[in-house]
This record gives structure tokens, C-alpha cells and sequence, in this order.
């Protein structure tokens, strides 16, 4: 009897120390890490694909209708200003001789009216010509002399046909294709090569139109292709928002200059991958996503005040970036910009509980 009595004693003894070293527990400081919230524009990035233009890439036609001698070679390398299609000129030399000679011919009856003119003038004043005669000569003379400027005008035409013949490189670049060969007779409109610019690529994209408002020329694209292990990298500004609305994908095309980049790196027509950023245009109130407690009841935090008690706010979660989301409290007056918010260690903390602020790691 006098065991059981003790036994009894000793489990409430046992009891009443568990029940003091829990209390004690209950209402001890229990450890946080804290963060500030922050406020700025909130940035993120959108990655689309790209692909490189030469910035005056052309398709060169014929100058003039006829029979081709020579065109460019594809991958040929050609410096600004020399040759890359020469067509035949000898219809053109035959008619601008035979022009000469019209014009000569045009001058020889101009001398002759001339002449002829002068002298029933002179006949006239003493009514030894015809009034009749004289106006039938000026009109021959008259006709000489528009003769001589048509022959000029056949002239300056025939030696622009001989100009455009020879079509000479706008710019210094690589022929990319060619649609005729040489010994083909050809018209003015025929396509005979591809001219691309290799020294001054551009990119050109396609950004969602709800992006439109975030692009704007000026703007610094990072560019990058190649393998992951030795990617190739460049910068791009923007030169170019064309807000045309495909119907289909929802996109508009952003065109962007590349930068200074190692010759013979890129390709006209490589396919490159573009990262557009993106920042909003308001400044918002930013914490760790870490701090973030998700109940049925919604989203809340855990603000830390100055005496380490801390209090529970709800709020709405934004747009995120990194480690970094823009919220909005419920109350807009429960928390400003520098206020400590609990990050971890705050999922079952209660209104008005005292926590230990814990250094962070």
C-alpha cells in the first residue's frame, strides 16, 4: 500500500514538472530571421528568339534589259563600290552612235535654215519674199532646233542605260544568291543576286503586344547563341517598334542593332536567343518570398515591431521576381517601406507573441 502511495506521489511529481517546463516554453521567445520590405520598380525579363539581319541587305535587280555578261559569285566578298553585274552594252553604243549622228544631221539643217532664214529677211524688207516664205523657213528652223534638243535628251538617256549596266556594291558586304547566270537575257525587273550586310546586323523579334509598352527604342537587349559551354554574347539597341498587331500570335516586331561585336561571329539569318526586360513603371513594395504564410483563409505575413511582439498582416501577392514579389497589404497603413517582416520561423506565430530576432545566415 505504502508502495503504490509512493508511486502515485512520484507520477504528479513528474506531471507537475512536465506541465512547468512547458509553460515555460509556451511563453519563451520563440527565434525569427527578419528582412525589410523594400520598394522599387519591379523588373523581370522575357525571353524570345530572334534572328540576324543584315541592316541593308537588298535584292539587286538588272539596270536595263538585255543579255547578262557577269554577275557576282555566292560568297563572294565584295568592297562598296565595285563591280557585281555587268550586263551588255553594245545594243546601247550602237544607238547612242546612231543618236550622234541625228544630232549632227539636227545641226547641219539648223545651219542650213539658218542661213536660208537670214537671207529672205533681207529679201523681205524689199519685198522681194514672200511673207509666207519666211514663216515656212523660221518653221524649218524652228523644227531644227527642237530636233537638237530631243537628240540631247535620246542622249542623256542612253548614257544613264550605260551607267546602270554596271551595278556596282551599295555597300561592302557578301553576295548570298544568285537567281541568273551569266549569258541570260534578262528584263529591267529580273532579281540577279542577294546582297547582304554582314558588318551591321540587326535582330528582329517578336514581343506579345501586352508587352508593347515595355519596349521602346533605346532600349539594351542581351543577345546570346551558341552551345551552353562557350556561348556567344552581344548587346542590342533598339531601333525600331513597329506596333502592327499580328491577328494570329498577338505579336509586334521590334527591330535592334547589334553592337560591337568579333567579325564572323554571327550569320545573317542565325537564329539567336533575346532576353527583353521588362520594369514597371511604379515603384512597388517588394519582401522575400519566403515570408510569405499561405492559409485557407488567404495570404498573411508576419511584421516584427520594435519590441519584437509581431502581428499578422494579410496581404495580395503581385508579380515576383528572383527571390523578390511585390505584395499589397490589406491595410495600407499596417506597413510602410523598412518595416522588419519575419522570414523564417513565423508559420505558427500568433498576434502580439514575442519572438527573438536571429541573425541572418
Amino acid at each position: 500500500m505504502q508502495n503504490s502511495l509512493f508511486t502515485v506521489k512520484l507520477f504528479s511529481l513528474a506531471l507537475a514538472c512536465s506541465t512547468a517546463i512547458y509553460s515555460f516554453n509556451s511563453h519563451a521567445a520563440l527565434p525569427v530571421t527578419v528582412e525589410p520590405v523594400t520598394q522599387a520598380p519591379l523588373t523581370s525579363s522575357l525571353a524570345v528568339n530572334g534572328t540576324l539581319f543584315g541592316k541593308k541587305d537588298v535584292i539587286l535587280t538588272a539596270g536595263i534589259s538585255g543579255r547578262v555578261l557577269y554577275v557576282a559569285e555566292p560568297g563572294q566578298h565584295v568592297s562598296e563600290g565595285d563591280i557585281l553585274v555587268k550586263m551588255d552594252t553594245l545594243p546601247l553604243e550602237l544607238d547612242q552612235a546612231r543618236q550622234k549622228e541625228m544630232l549632227n544631221r539636227a545641226q547641219v539643217n539648223l545651219k542650213f535654215h539658218k542661213q536660208e532664214l537670214n537671207r529672205l529677211k533681207r529679201l523681205a524688207k524689199s519685198n522681194s519674199a514672200a511673207a509666207a516664205q519666211v514663216d515656212s523657213v523660221q518653221n524649218q528652223h524652228d523644227l531644227a532646233l527642237s530636233d537638237i534638243e530631243l537628240a540631247k535628251i535620246e542622249l542623256k538617256m542612253i548614257a544613264d542605260q550605260l551607267e546602270r549596266a554596271t551595278v556596282r556594291a551599295p555597300f561592302s558586304g557578301v553576295v548570298s544568291e544568285r537567281f541568273k547566270r551569266a549569258g541570260r537575257e534578262v528584263s529591267r525587273a529580273d532579281e540577279l543576286l542577294n546582297f547582304v550586310d554582314i558588318d551591321n546586323l540587326e535582330a528582329r523579334l517578336y514581343v506579345p503586344v501586352k508587352y508593347l509598352h515595355y519596349v521602346k527604342p533605346g532600349l539594351a537587349l542581351p543577345i546570346q547563341t551558341g552551345d551552353l559551354d562557350t556561348p556567344l554574347r552581344a548587346q542590342a539597341m533598339v531601333t525600331a517598334v513597329i506596333p502592327a498587331t499580328d491577328p494570329r500570335s498577338q505579336t509586334v516586331e521590334v527591330r535592334a542593332k547589334l553592337g560591337t561585336y568579333t567579325k564572323r561571329t554571327f550569320a545573317v539569318g542565325q537564329l539567336v536567343d533575346v532576353t527583353v526586360p521588362l520594369q514597371s513603371q511604379q515603384a512597388k513594395m517588394l519582401i522575400n518570398r519566403d515570408a510569405l504564410i499561405i492559409r485557407k483563409q488567404g495570404v498573411h505575413i508576419v511584421k516584427v515591431s520594435a519590441d519584437n511582439t509581431v502581428t499578422q498582416i494579410p496581404v495580395e501577392v503581385g508579380k515576383g521576381e528572383g527571390r523578390l514579389v511585390a505584395i499589397t497589404p490589406a491595410d495600407i497603413n499596417a506597413l510602410k517601406v523598412g518595416d522588419r517582416i519575419a522570414v523564417r520561423g513565423a508559420e505558427r506565430l500568433t498576434d502580439g507573441q514575442e519572438v527573438e530576432v536571429q541573425p541572418l545566415n
